[in-house]
């Protein structure tokens, strides 16, 4: 419902998350009817999987991975088409009503599926296919995200559960990068906006505010954060570069607020 909230946001006139959560209670039902067992075991973990992946048909877009509507879950559910974090988000969702003990995992890179089971070991999914991935698998790709990293073990939080609020986040960095991708900068502020009061002392989220406020021509406020993130972060790559921007901007006239 959180992730439905925010479609709303972006879209005010066609989310309705109250009729999207009946299409998914729907589907909840229907899952009941196909796994055919109350338990929670593997083996009927297994016949939810199938069914989301395979009945249902929900899958990821490769090709358009970066494309907005697919971190919008109102998209998300009418196409059955998304990214790691949206899809996982409908999968999780959809598993605890059905008594499962799934949660996402905020991995590197790709965002993950994580079910426990009380005398089972812990199943681990790609939310992009349903594949379930082994120790190896998830080491893996560990190491193919981080490249030239000194430690030659995965770290074990690598693998924790992830909270709602570091789901939508996630979730909200997508959509940020999505929407700056397409130059559409006033959504793109809408959601670093969001950022920023989520993560208010993240100086990188006042970086990138700087820079949308910037494409919209808001001078004084761009340089105010800007001057935030290179005191906070001076030795970073970006500072000189800001410094030098900084300076240009000072000497424009002040713009209008949006």
């Amino acid at each position: 419902m959180a992730s439905l909230q925010l479609a709303s946001v972006f879209q005010p006139d066609n989310c309705q998350p109250d009729d999207y959560q009946r299409q998914v209670d729907l589907w909840i039902d229907q899952g009941k009817a196909f796994i055919g067992s109350a338990d929670t075991s593997s083996e009927s973990f297994n016949r939810f999987i199938q069914f989301f992946f395979v009945e249902l048909a929900f899958s990821g877009d490769e090709k358009n991975y970066f494309s907005c509507q697919f971190s919008l879950l109102d998209h998300v559910l009418d196409y059955r088409t998304g990214i790691p974090v949206s899809l996982a988000i409908v999968f999780q969702s959809m598993g605890k009503a059905l008594g499962f003990d799934v949660s996402g995992v905020n991995f590197p890179g790709h965002f993950l599926i994580k079910c426990r089971f009380s005398q089972e070991p812990d199943i681990y999914l790609d939310p992009l296919n349903g594949k379930q991935l082994s120790r190896q698998d998830l080491e893996s790709l560990y190491f193919s995200i981080l490249h030239g990293i000194e430690d030659e073990k995965m770290p074990d939080e690598a693998l924790d559960e992830a909270s709602c609020d570091e789901t939508i986040v996630r979730l909200l960095h997508n959509l940020k990068a999505s929407y700056i991708n397409e130059k559409c900068y006033s959504e793109a502020l809408i959601a670093v906006e969001l950022l920023v009061n989520l993560c208010p002392n993240d100086p990188y989220e006042r970086r990138d505010r700087g820079f949308l406020l910037h494409q919209l021509d808001c001078t004084q406020v761009a340089i105010a954060d800007y001057q935030y993130f290179i005191r906070k972060c001076p030795k970073d790559p970006a500072t000189q570069l800001l410094q030098a921007q900084l300076q240009h901007l000072s000497e424009q006239d002040p713009a209008v607020f949006h």
